[in-house]
């Protein structure tokens, strides 16, 4: 990626209690950090290398507070307002109208407003941020970035749910999501290949969100996540797929409201619900206990559950690629999971998975296999420079 000389560039992340930050100077992230604990205990952490924790905040504290100790921690740091260029946003859901990055302006608020229900966590946090910093800053530049816009290449079988025509047209399809690291690790693969995208692509995000995307030639033709951040794969705290049923049977039989499914379906379950003790697979692969165990297993297995019918969607495998805390830092995980793709013809190469090489592959493997740590941020600074100089970085069908 190569950046214009010069030209800061402030990354913003907001997720419904936080707010990450970054700051780049051509190709180098200078700063980073985030206010935590957003509406709870609040506490904001900034540093060069690693973020350390630089105070406490005053609760409560939403997103345009938080934005205002960002700016202020970077003024004093010698970076004001007047030396960043121009500030980048990761905004989760773009709905079927915003398939590409844009420069905000006020029409652009107002139809970001009409998304927030959407993606109710996430997109009214990425709004407040857009709206506080155009108070501070009204002069800023700011590009939206959507999670989403990779996915628009998807082809209508893969996007539409058997619903009415009406209730399609109205917005209730597939988008799929965690779209700007997938673009992160096509490029890096890409760039690997010589400008070549690899033909046939599977790549597992796995993290506290998890999703699986089915590329070819660098374009998504699948992915797990639908219209929702819920659906496809075990999460940290999200069930993933389930029946619809069990959802209309809980709300006759025990009475749930709304409220609580969406509590019990994003908070409750996933690892959590499974082990009973954790969301975090580190410490699942810790605690010698049986249902940790069973967790383990059932994440690895429906992951790769969910990574056959994406073979299928693309018609055969050339290579995988795992990223996101746990595809980047898990070796267990991703062994459990290419064993029971070994019918595709997938071998890891056990030495170098426990040393968490880049390229895992043995010999007489069908397929490459990948680590390629995740960075929405770079994809990011990207389409900002590319905004700033007028000229589109995706093309969409």
């Amino acid at each position: 990626m190569k950046a214009d000389a010069g030209r800061r560039v402030l990354i913003l992340n907001a997720g419904s209690s936080s707010l990450k930050f970054a700051l780049f100077d051509e190709q180098s992230r200078q700063w980073h950090g985030q206010v935590e604990g957003i509406g709870a205990r609040p506490r904001f952490l900034i540093g060069d290398e690693g973020p350390v924790l630089a105070r406490e905040l005053p609760a409560p504290t939403g997103h345009a507070a938080a934005l205002g100790e960002i700016l202020g921690a970077l003024a004093q740091r010698g970076v004001a307002t007047a030396n960043i260029s121009a500030c980048g946003h990761r905004i989760v859901h773009g709905g079927a109208r915003f398939v590409a990055p844009m420069i905000v302006d006020d029409a652009h608020v107002e139809e970001l407003r009409a998304l927030r229900s959407l993606a109710p966590l996430h997109n009214r946090s990425g709004l407040e941020a857009i709206e506080a910093l155009r108070a501070a800053a009204p002069r800023l530049p700011q590009v939206a970035c959507f999670d989403t816009a990779f996915h628009a290449t998807m082809p209508e079988i893969e996007s539409r749910y058997a619903l009415p025509t009406e209730l399609h047209e109205a917005g209730y399809r597939r988008f799929g999501f965690h779209g700007l690291n997938y673009e992160h690790v096509t490029t890096v693969l890409t760039e690997q290949g010589g400008g070549t995208p690899p033909g046939r692509l599977l790549i597992f995000h796995l993290g506290n969100g998890c999703s699986i995307a089915a590329v070819r030639a660098g374009r998504s033709v699948a992915t797990t996540m639908g219209f929702s951040t819920l659906d496809g794969l075990v999460m940290g705290t999200r069930c993933g797929a389930i029946d619809p049923g069990v959802l209309l049977a809980l709300q006759r039989d025990r009475g749930l409201t709304v409220a609580e499914l969406e509590e019990l379906l994003y908070r409750r379950s996933g690892l959590l619900g499974l082990s009973g003790q954790s969301p975090d697979m580190r410490e699942l692969e810790r605690i010698d206990d049986e249902l940790c165990r069973r967790a383990l297993e059932h994440f690895c297995y429906w992951a790769a559950r969910h990574a056959g019918s994406l073979a299928v969607a693309l018609g055969g495998l050339d290579a995988v690629a795992f990223t996101g805390g746990i595809g980047a830092g898990s070796a267990a995980v991703r062994a459990r999971i290419v064993d029971h793709l070994a019918w595709l013809g997938l071998a890891i190469d056990a030495e170098r998975n426990r040393r968490n090489e880049p390229a895992l592959a043995a010999g007489g493997s069908n397929c490459a296999i990948w680590i390629v740590e995740a960075n929405e941020e770079l994809a990011i600074v990207r389409h900002v420079h590319a905004a700033l100089r007028g000229i589109p970085t995706r093309e969409h069908a």
